[in-house]
């Protein structure tokens, strides 16, 4: 059992999961418990997210957001969420400034740093990561179960490794593919230099690489998300994952499952029971 701080009320019961997007175009991640349920983001409509929501027999108004940074495939959604139903937003106090300047509602904004923090039975447990704009990647606990989400990072560290090995699922980010994004004619050389640089975005072959570590410390389950429109496609990220995993005598679909979060659509329910 994970260590529950004394503040959050304990309920052993487990995770539901579900990307309701992914990408350039906007994101939302769904994790909910029995009794509590946090959108980790909000970059998408909100007739999206309320369609997407009475799927799950959950209403807006019983959910709270949790934001990992200010751009606005990950925001756009949330004024009008706030404005509508007036529920808690969670952001980092490094981009509170920013979010200051957007339309959301103030009453509903509350400040978190690098420590836990609960939303009812959620343990919510942030950690930096690399990006233009301050961004945090976080952890979700509950009944013993854990789901981490790390998107919108230009590399992964030996410490974020270790903050999530411990995961039942994890949501990891698989970009683009590098040769995609430097002979990408669209692209500018400085769009191309922030994609691929230390502040920019994670390739699928270093999303490869942390996923072999993840696979061989004991998570199950690994989506792989944020997915670029121009410079990847689900199958080369999917194959560039299942190979390098491979190559380390970890068998795809046997030691660990692999899924593509949707663009533009939800995701499978991940259902992780805290009985298992």
């Amino acid at each position: 059992m994970h260590n529950l701080r004394k503040s959050c009320i304990i309920v052993y019961m487990g995770l539901k999961v579900c990307s309701l997007s992914s990408g350039s175009s906007g994101n939302c991640i769904f994790v909910s418990s029995d009794t509590a349920t946090v959108l980790i983001d909000v970059g998408i409509p909100l007739s999206r997210v309320e369609k997407s929501l009475r799927v799950f027999s959950c209403s807006c108004d019983k959910a709270s957001v949790i934001i990992t940074h200010t751009h606005s495939d990950h925001i756009s959604g949330v004024p009008s969420l706030t404005a509508k139903y007036g529920v808690p937003v969670y952001a980092h106090y490094l981009s509170r400034d920013i979010v200051d300047k957007r339309d959301f509602r103030a009453d509903c904004l509350k400040e978190f740093g690098d420590n836990d923090f609960c939303v009812g039975d959620l343990l919510i447990s942030p950690f930096r990561v690399s990006h233009d704009v301050p961004c945090v990647g976080f952890s979700v606990l509950c009944g013993g179960k854990k789901v981490s989400v790390m998107t919108d990072l230009g590399y992964v560290t030996e410490n974020m490794i270790n903050k999530v090995s411990d995961s039942d699922m994890v949501i990891i980010e698989a970009n683009h593919d590098e040769e995609l994004v430097k002979n990408n004619p669209k692209y500018p050389y400085i769009l191309k230099k922030r994609i691929l640089s230390a502040g920019g975005h994670l390739s699928n072959s270093a999303c490869a690489a942390a996923a072999v570590k993840l696979a061989e410390g004991g998570v199950k389950q690994i989506m792989l998300a944020h997915l670029s429109r121009e410079n990847n496609y689900p199958e080369l990220a999917f194959s560039t994952v299942r190979d390098a995993l491979s190559e380390n005598g970890i068998k795809e679909g046997k030691d660990v499952m692999i899924e593509v979060a949707p663009a533009s659509r939800l995701s499978g329910l991940f259902v992780i029971d805290a009985s298992t």
